[in-house]
């Protein structure tokens, strides 16, 4: 299973254009990519529901989807502990769209249909002396299917939304294989609880906000400096999150008195679920 290895920091709303000018010229990022995502938090009510019931399907569908591994290393997962888990669109079409409009327009059928990701993050790693204090870590999994093909296997494995809301970011990379992504997160989005996944017949396409309306839930942006560690071959893992902590490290020491990274509480990630939804 991939594991997600990162940075983290607090840009103030204020610095922002600086610190977008700052990782353009250090990344030499052409163009850069500026997106917004609607993210659904979703997780099952009834948790005596372990794994993916449905995977057993899956494994005997002809032709197999291509994210069958994934498919499994989230039934595994799944089947030892319950997770709040997200289910990922991009709607920045949509969000040009309606602020070109001054209102709300439904989701487009090209979105609507288009991919999705769903992504389990793991509850980060403890502190651990091999690894810099400012570097956390933790297994990921992203499946991408079809809008309506991974919202029917959710809503076929018990799972609903729990919340929702829209992300923005700005993404940059380096020719390291880092990823630098500026993100803030909008308020909270009206949602039945619990809300089901999959859109009935006959129901309207969501409605994509505004954005320039929309106010974020705080003033200031989350910096991520991520890289995404390969767990294939398994015997050079040990090696490979070795120079994903060398890289960051690498990042914090030529950014620094720029960019100050954080010691971060890992219980602030914690996507365990225990039946109590988020706030």
């Amino acid at each position: 299973m991939p594991v997600e290895v990162f940075l983290i920091t607090v840009v103030p709303a204020a610095d922002t254009t600086k610190a977008r000018s700052v990782l353009h010229g250090y990344t030499e990022t052409r163009p850069v990519t500026h997106r917004f995502t609607r993210v659904r938090h979703v997780r099952r009510l009834d948790q005596s529901i372990r794994g993916i019931p449905i995977l057993r399907s899956l494994q005997s569908s002809n032709p197999k989807p291509d994210s069958l591994a994934q498919w499994q290393d989230l039934h595994s997962t799944l089947s030892r502990q319950q997770y709040m888990l997200t289910e990922r669109v991009d709607i920045t079409q949509d969000v040009d769209a309606a602020v070109a409009a001054g209102q709300p327009v439904p989701m487009s059928e090209q979105t609507q249909k288009g991919e999705r990701i769903l992504r389990f993050n793991d509850f980060p790693d403890p502190p651990n002396p091999r690894v810099p204090q400012t570097v956390m870590q933790r297994k990921q999994i992203d499946i991408r299917e079809p809008g309506p093909l991974l919202e029917q296997h959710m809503a076929d494995s018990g799972f609903s939304v729990a919340n929702e809301y829209i992300e923005e970011t700005y993404h940059w990379w380096d020719n390291n294989n880092l990823e630098f992504v500026l993100w803030r997160q909008y308020n909270d989005l009206p949602n039945p609880t619990p809300a089901p996944l999959v859109q009935v017949a006959g129901q309207a396409n969501w409605m994509v906000p505004d954005m320039s309306k929309m106010e974020p839930v705080a003033p200031f942006w989350m910096l991520y400096v991520r890289a995404l560690v390969d767990a294939n071959p398994v015997d050079r893992m040990a090696e490979r999150m070795a120079e994903a902590h060398g890289r960051l490290g690498k990042v914090e020491k030529e950014l620094e008195g720029v960019f100050s990274f954080m010691v971060f509480d890992r219980r602030a990630l914690d996507t365990r679920y225990t039946g109590e939804d988020p706030e």
